[in-house]
């Protein structure tokens, strides 16, 4: 765990913070890049819109991420409500930024006149290449932290006596794995059916996530022994099958 990068003097960098920074630069440059080389028939969003798309989403993002994560612990915020602000410290859930983001999104495109399946087909595998390196800034700033174990790949945090297991480097090498499965999916073939890649992303996460929650040390049972993240990933699997399975309106000539 290492929260602080640096400090200098009132300057201070925090390592969830950069992480953060680094997943929307890396997510944001690669996705106009891809966009560069996509014919104009399957390219739904300009590499020159990206930028503003993604701007706004990262916005709206962290509005929902910090508002379900309040919601959830309210009682160490209600005595403190400023330190809500204090997004530098961590206190985001994934879900909460998920849909933040895509509403935030959902406006650019609209305004834009664009196809909101197809652009989403076009930017996931980046945004979940994001998502992977911001679970790094989890591993450095101590949140969304494991069990317990005596596992030969248990880490020991600063000021903890017991290993527990690594769920934040699980995780992002699950999504790894997840952004070249969805690349590989961007091909003609599946972009000319619009929310075939965004189905096979919701489907993937939402099967890694409900798997790794059971490795989680910070989430308490919500119903039936199964965590909130747990409850929503079992709806949003369903849902990103039935984009997969659907049969779509229309195909796109290529």
């Amino acid at each position: 765990m290492h929260p602080i990068l640096f400090q200098v003097g009132p300057l201070t960098l925090y390592s969830y913070g950069a992480m953060m920074v680094l997943a929307f630069v890396t997510a944001t440059w690669l996705a106009a890049r891809a966009a560069r080389g996509l014919s104009p028939a399957l390219r739904a969003i300009a590499a020159e819109q990206l930028l503003d798309f993604s701007s706004l989403s990262l916005v709206g993002g962290l509005v929902g991420a910090r508002l379900l994560f309040v919601s959830l612990h309210w009682d160490e915020f209600s005595s403190d409500p400023l330190d809500i602000l204090a997004v530098w410290h961590g206190g985001l859930v994934w879900y909460g930024g998920f849909l933040g983001g895509l509403l935030a999104g959902s406006l650019y495109v609209r305004a834009q006149r664009l196809e909101f399946l197809r652009v989403l087909d076009q930017f996931i595998p980046f945004l979940t290449l994001g998502h992977a390196i911001g679970r790094v800034g989890c591993l450095l700033n101590g949140c969304c932290y494991g069990k317990p174990t005596d596992a030969w790949c248990g880490l020991v945090f600063p000021g903890q006596d017991v290993a527990v297991f690594p769920t934040q480097l699980l995780e992002s090498l699950g999504l790894l794995l997840l952004f070249l499965v969805l690349r590989a999916l961007q091909r003609p073939g599946l972009l000319q059916y619009p929310g075939r890649v965004f189905g096979a992303y919701l489907a993937g996460y939402a099967a890694l996530r409900f798997a790794l929650e059971f490795t989680r040390g910070d989430q308490a049972p919500w119903w039936m022994g199964l965590t909130l993240q747990q409850v929503i990933s079992i709806a949003v699997f369903m849902f990103g099958g039935w984009l997969l399975l659907r049969t779509p309106r229309r195909e796109i000539r290529v």
